[in-house]
């Protein structure tokens, strides 16, 4: 792995602020990550990696954080990220409210993490199911690439924000489900490793696309009134007119059950696009079903826990705060293998 470029230090979440409130410059904007970058931590991104190759279509690539792996060293957890945009936008490098989103994912991979940010098909190149297939292909890549990148193939955790958090929230509820299975991996004679995860991270994502009503357009119906709802262009139907099932099979609550694993549901309380409602119901179907689920619900800040219209840092330092427990308790470090230990010395015999 050749690494060009190397930057010495980047101010984190937890940094900014306080720079900022004492009247200090803000920290340079991130770099365009078109090579491979050093962040604080020896935390490296290997940027624009390829995971699927679909006939048609852009390859898909993710972003990969890391700490360099040492020999004979444990094998870390991943963490796959899943950026929103109402599906028709956005990209693995940003996340509305927060200015440095790879300086984020890199602190995050700081903990002993592989963090990847997952670019997927967005509603404009293919409908539903596209975008989950393609992260659950990514999943899979993950867990094939598992000894080049050091990752414990049995705790890997999916995370999304507003429409990638329905898109995670389904990935993590799905497993097995082969309706919702990458089509080349479908069609591929070889043995495909699980796209099954440990744990999932919802940021206000919609969960029951039935009874949701986007708030937001796409930017396409500011000026034709034709065009399709967010919703619409993701499922390829708008909701009324798609055939029976269409939208209960892209809804994460439909596939719920006692094996689905871990969710934390995290989300601002004046969130005016995705009503609280929807994540009430998900950590209610989670609990009664005996899932170990979390909901934590910021009051005074919206979508992407903006507070008026603005980045509120101490809201999200503790939402990075709670993620972090989140993930630490559902994959706690694991003991370091022991090493062969040298038979003991036999003791010698005292002469009389």
């Amino acid at each position: 792995m050749r690494f060009a470029v190397l930057f010495a230090a980047w101010a984190f979440l937890g940094l900014t602020a306080p720079a900022m409130a004492a009247g200090k410059a803000p920290p340079p904007p991130p770099p365009a990550l078109g090579q491979p970058v050093a962040f604080p931590a020896e935390v490296m991104v290997s940027p624009d990696l390829i995971y699927a190759q679909i006939d048609g279509f852009r390859p898909l690539t993710l972003d990969l954080y890391q700490i360099l792996p040492k020999p004979k060293e444990t094998a870390r957890p991943a963490i796959l990220f899943v950026h929103g945009g109402l599906w028709t936008k956005g990209d693995a490098r940003h996340a509305p409210g927060f200015d440095d989103f790879p300086g984020l994912l890199a602190s995050l991979a700081a903990k002993d993490y592989v963090v990847a940010s997952v670019n997927y098909r967005l509603a404009g190149e293919a409908h539903f199911p596209a975008a989950v297939q393609d992260v659950k292909s990514a999943v899979r890549w993950l867990r094939t690439h598992a000894s080049e990148y050091d990752i414990d193939t049995t705790r890997v955790m999916v995370w999304g924000a507003e429409a990638g958090g329905q898109v995670a929230s389904l990935v993590g509820t799905s497993c097995g489900v082969n309706v919702l299975e990458p089509a080349a991996d479908a069609k591929s004679k070889a043995p495909m490793t699980s796209d099954c995860v440990q744990g999932v991270i919802d940021w206000g994502g919609p969960v029951d696309l039935a009874s949701w009503e986007p708030a937001e357009a796409a930017p396409e119906s500011l000026t034709n009134l034709s065009a399709p709802t967010p919703l619409g262009a993701y499922m390829g139907c708008e909701p009324a007119d798609c055939a029976p099932g269409v939208v209960k099979a892209a809804s994460p609550l439909s596939y719920l059950n006692n094996m689905t694993p871990a969710f934390l549901i995290q989300q601002g309380a004046m969130d005016t696009l995705v009503p609280v409602a929807q994540s009430r119901a998900l950590y209610d179907a989670l609990q009664t079903l005996h899932v170990p689920s979390t909901l934590l619900v910021y009051p005074e800040v919206g979508k992407d826990f903006v507070r008026n219209g603005a980045a509120d840092p101490a809201t999200q330092a503790k939402v990075i705060a709670d993620m972090e427990d989140f993930i630490a308790k559902t994959f706690p470090p694991m003991p370091a293998a022991e090493e062969e230990k040298a038979p003991a010395p036999k003791a010698r015999k005292k002469r009389k």
